[in-house]
């Protein structure tokens, strides 16, 4: 079987981390990025009393930030968004969503 045309492999990430050092590594790690985009930071803030009893005015307040980021790939050759996939497993501290589909350019 031959086809008349180029398969395109295309590779999306949605990545997302408490820590912000660890999706600019993934930056740094990943040079040949086409395209990429930083997303809005969730931040979820929640209050906590510091006394069971009594003192309802005490309390404590924290925020917990995540920040988002979004990857784009393509290549004529699935090794390269097989190393990408790869890399990818190597950040303990980042979430990632990946999704990958080919088109037959013609």
């Amino acid at each position: 079987m031959s086809f008349s045309g180029n398969i395109v492999y295309k590779c999306e990430v949605w990545s997302s981390s408490a820590n912000i050092k660890s999706l600019k590594l993934l930056l740094f790690l990943l040079p040949f990025f086409q395209r990429h985009r930083g997303l809005s930071i969730n931040i979820k803030k929640f209050t906590l009393l510091r006394s069971p009893l009594g003192n309802k005015r005490s309390k404590d307040q924290f925020e917990k930030r995540e920040h988002r980021m979004y990857f784009y790939v393509e290549s004529n050759k699935p090794s390269n968004i097989l190393a990408y996939l790869h890399i990818l497993t190597f950040l303990n501290e980042v979430k990632c969503k990946v999704k990958v589909s080919n088109n037959l350019l013609g």
